[in-house]
């Protein structure tokens, strides 16, 4: 039967040719999830359904270990949001458990240098993405404004959707911000040469790894999943690890950059930002609890009042979802596109469960990181004290640089 194609070049995906039943499920997930046949946008959903294991992430976690035991060099990690709320599957918990403690633990008992979080990053691209929409929204120009935190979507665009490349957010992703910011503020601030600090992000797309590729700042992308394979090779008992909190500086981010993890997290993060910019003030409560734009739905909208421009917003959650709304998307000012069902808590890094429980289990990562938004003291980006920090000391006197290129937006393969 027919499957999908994965080259030997392919930067995120491998396939375990004896293990292949040439069964099809890999061809159908892709046609249900992105409407492709044999047009690889490396999302790596395939892997989810593959039911012997065949198709795996692109391995690159002994490559770590190889660095973690050499002395010339500081190994850093960087942890995505969605990692915190799945990385207990492996471990007997249950699905959607929040472990961010052990999580950090974990990587600790591993060796490496720092861990910092990746929603200091994610805080860094709603300030930026913000700041860009408002502007957009000013001048009235290259609208909907698309995010880019997304390389399948990214990706997608620079194949099937050239003439919209212009409405793409200029913003890098949110491990593109931090792996800037360890590669400079960091490095500067310790005296560390930057070329001996390998950079590591852990998280829940396979897609990152092709999005690194395109960035000199971050050396290694490893997956939940190839994290569960190197805790159980170094005989490192998750269960008994007590919890340990990120490494400061570039630490803990706010629960506007936590829920970049959910379909629809980016754009609810983005609206609290935009509306302090535009206003001077605290957005109204509705700005927290956007119902509208949250869950599996394929097709979110709602319309939001900015006070000074009442928008038209939209969030995609499964790219097939762009064929079905395409000619009406010019309609909207901002629009969310995640490739991964549920957002990057379906991300195909994620460890392997039960296929016809990933729905459920999805909802249940989705529900941990929202609840952690609730109780989180600090719901918004711009109150970030170590984001201000930042950017009074660091970033405001142009020492780093947050946007992509224009001609260096979209990943190619």
């Amino acid at each position: 039967m027919e499957r999908v194609s994965v080259s030997k070049n392919n930067l995120a995906i491998d396939r375990i040719e004896e293990r292949c039943i040439h069964c099809g499920m890999c061809l159908k997930t892709c046609q249900e999830n992105n409407n492709l046949k044999n047009d690889c946008i490396n999302c790596g959903q395939c892997l989810l359904t593959c039911p012997t294991g065949a198709l795996i992430p692109k391995y690159c976690y002994k490559t770590v270990l190889n660095y973690l035991h050499d002395t010339s060099y500081q190994v850093v990690v960087i942890t995505s949001p969605a990692v915190r709320v799945a990385i207990g599957d492996a471990f007997g918990y249950e699905a959607g458990s929040f472990l961010e403690g052990k999580m950090v633990s974990a990587l600790k008992a591993l060796g490496f240098a720092k861990v910092f979080d990746t929603t200091f990053g994610a805080d860094l691209t709603v300030m930026e993405e913000a700041k860009e929409l408002v502007n957009r929204l000013e001048t009235q120009k290259n609208l909907p404004m698309f995010t880019s935190c997304c390389p399948s979507w990214v990706n997608y665009v620079s194949k099937f959707y050239p003439e919209k490349k212009e409405n793409i957010s200029t913003c890098k992703s949110p491990i593109g911000m931090i792996g800037a910011m360890v590669k400079s503020y960091y490095a500067e601030l310790y005296e560390i040469n930057p070329n001996q600090i390998i950079l590591v992000a852990l998280t829940p797309c396979v897609s990152k790894k092709e999005e690194i590729y395109h960035n000199p700042d971050v050396d290694f992308c490893l997956t939940t999943s190839e994290l569960v394979l190197m805790l159980k090779e170094m005989n490192i008992d998750f269960n008994t690890l007590k919890d340990e909190e990120f490494d400061k500086l570039l630490g803990k981010g706010s629960g506007a950059g936590l829920i970049f993890g959910a379909s629809g997290g980016v754009t609810e993060a983005v609206l609290r930002t935009a509306y302090y910019l535009i206003n001077h003030e605290k957005a109204p409560r509705k700005f927290y609890e956007l119902n509208a734009v949250r869950g599996e739905k394929n097709f979110k909208e709602t319309i939001i009042d900015l006070k000074k421009y009442q928008i038209k917003v939209g969030v995609i959650n499964k790219l097939a979802t762009i064929k079905e709304v395409k000619d009406k998307l010019d309609a909207y000012d901002f629009i969310e596109v995640m490739t991964c069902p549920g957002g990057c808590v379906g991300g195909a890094g994620q460890g392997l469960v039960a296929i016809n429980k990933l729905p459920e289990i999805r909802e249940k990562r989705i529900k941990a990181l929202y609840q952690d938004d609730e109780i989180n003291k600090v719901k918004e980006s711009y109150e970030n004290e170590e984001i201000k920090e930042a950017y009074q000391t660091f970033i405001n006197k142009g020492k780093v640089k947050l946007h992509n290129e224009k001609e260096k937006i979209a990943c190619q393969n």
